[in-house]
């Protein structure tokens, strides 16, 4: 494995990428953006680039008014956390969400979730 120094700046940049593909559906860039490796521990049973692309079509097509609306990128290094919220759509409330995501090799490698209640 190379080793990669990631700036906080670029580690922000890939975990914003990573949200603005959720909200318009381009998977085209789930290789650029996400490990071969990647897991979110809150989908476990999503793993890797092509698990993620078939995610985000099934998501958003059985939820089209789904949307992540990212407040503030933390980061430093290999480690960057988004805090926001998710919104489904209709009058379900927006969920307040911090998520915690670890880079390698300049890539998004693993994500924890945590929710902080609705708006």
């Amino acid at each position: 494995m190379r080793e990669t120094m990631i700036t906080a700046t670029a580690g922000q940049a890939i975990v914003a990428r990573y949200f603005e593909m959720w909200n318009n559906g381009d998977t085209s860039i789930t290789e650029q953006i996400l490990s071969p490796h990647w897991i979110d521990h809150d989908h476990p049973e999503v793993t890797g680039p092509a698990d993620v692309s078939l995610a985000v079509a099934k998501v958003r097509g059985a939820r089209p008014g789904l949307r992540f609306q990212i407040t503030s990128l933390l980061g430093d290094g290999d480690l960057v956390a988004a805090v926001g919220q998710v919104e489904t759509g209709g009058d379900t409330p927006a969920s307040r969400l911090i998520w915690l995501i670890r880079l390698e090799d300049g890539l998004m490698a693993e994500m924890w979730t945590y929710s902080g209640g609705t708006t």
